[in-house]
């Protein structure tokens, strides 16, 4: 059996990335050794936060990284920077961001050498090993840098979204409009894995197509949400930070417009907090604001407590994994027409699409058209597509399977 390093950016620290946590289950089933390679995370003193199978390790480099020579990489950096340059279209943003590029270009180069240290004193075979970033971002510039050299023959990447749309991102943030390297990265990598169709179609414009292939993420079953006799309340939950891209904002003021009985559940935190406070100005609405929220304590909520839809309104998403949840427990969602969500949200079977640029008023139809006809069929199919396209075990372990085969 093969070794498999996976870069993550920082889990097995912090508490993000759990996703990677449920994919370790099966792919340490396939591999005699898994090592982990936290690209982001810089205290070597931390303790992980998730529990790793017997056969995984850590290696933990960002505090022993190797003085470099600048003058290989410099070069390198001006050659990719012209030809980057050109091929991108912002190019303005270019120019801005140029000392942040070569920054971390040189980071990524450090990091390359660092990891190579590693695998030689380890005297692991390099013939064995499978590369995989779970990222297709600064990571994957470091494994693009170590296929360049020679000193690996390949590597594979997931792509979701941050990582992926760069230009055509949306987002209120002027420093998520691209990102460094792209036709590097695409050049050097093996086979990507996007996540949703949208993002293989939109890759399959820059990158040969025998290189995609779309693998969808999933959630685990936690049980059917139960049903609910009562008839007077429309239970509407969201899940997600609380920021501009993710406009909950407007959850509030669709509901209060409602003039219905409602109760709005939201689960994440962000700086727009007040702003989603006080969205709601109906008192026949009524918002339970939960806050940071461990994830199984929102799975256990689904599984316990009856919900009659689920509400994504942001501006931009890859596939969100929250749909996910949602649908698993059988409950429909609200959602918008752009990147991959419309692969989860099918209108008129799994719930409503509304298109990017809705408005209140629209919102406020769609929440009607759930709670003055309710469709019990709406939740049977959510959970039968959870079952055929969502579902963890299946898709991880073919993942898990797939990489095995490289």
């Amino acid at each position: 059996m093969k070794t498999l390093i996976v870069l993550s950016k920082q889990f097995p620290f912090g508490n993000k990335e759990q996703y990677i946590a449920h994919e370790l289950r099966y792919l340490s089933r396939r591999f005699e050794r898994v090592i982990i390679y936290p690209h982001e995370h810089f205290n070597s003193q931390d303790l992980p936060s998730f529990e790793l199978p017997d056969n995984c390790e850590i290696a933990d480099l960002n505090t022993k990284l190797p003085r470099i020579s600048k003058v290989i990489p410099t070069v390198w950096f001006i050659y990719l920077f012209v030809l980057e340059f050109f091929k991108g279209k912002t190019k303005s943003w270019w120019l801005k961001n140029v000392r942040k590029f070569y920054a971390t270009w040189l980071t990524q180069w450090a990091m390359a050498e660092g990891l190579k240290s590693f695998i030689r004193k380890r005297a692991i075979n390099e013939n064995e090993i499978v590369y995989y970033s779970y990222w297709f971002s600064t990571s994957a510039v470091c494994l693009s840098i170590l296929k360049k050299i020679g000193f690996i023959s390949g590597f594979v990447c997931r792509a979701h979204a941050l990582d992926l749309y760069h230009e055509d991102w949306k987002s209120p943030d002027p420093q998520i409009v691209s990102l460094p390297f792209r036709f590097f990265k695409q050049s050097q990598v093996s086979l990507l894995f996007p996540i949703s169709d949208h993002g293989r179609n939109y890759l399959a414009k820059t990158i040969a197509s025998e290189k995609l292939e779309r693998r969808y993420l999933g959630v685990f079953d936690y049980g059917i949400n139960p049903h609910s006799d009562r008839t007077d309340e429309l239970v509407v939950v969201s899940c997600s930070g609380v920021d501009e891209r993710k406009r909950i904002h407007l959850i509030g003021y669709a509901l209060s417009k409602l003039n219905r009985r409602a109760r709005w559940i939201h689960f994440g935190d962000g700086p727009l907090k007040n702003q989603a406070m006080e969205s709601v100005t109906s008192e026949l609405v009524t918002l339970e604001y939960k806050g940071q929220t461990n994830n199984r304590d929102i799975r256990e909520f689904y599984a316990s407590k009856h919900v009659d839809l689920f509400v994504n309104v942001s501006l931009s998403e890859g596939l969100p994994v929250a749909i996910m949840e949602s649908m698993a427990h059988g409950i429909p969602a609200i959602g918008v027409r752009d990147y991959g969500t419309s692969e989860i949200v099918l209108d008129g079977y799994t719930g409503v699409l509304l298109e990017p640029n809705f408005t209140v008023n629209e919102l406020v139809e769609a929440f009607r058209s759930f709670a003055d006809t309710p469709n019990p069929q709406l939740r049977v199919n959510a959970r039968k597509h959870f079952e055929e396209n969502f579902n963890a075990d299946k898709n991880y372990a073919a993942f898990a399977d797939r990489l095995s085969t490289l």
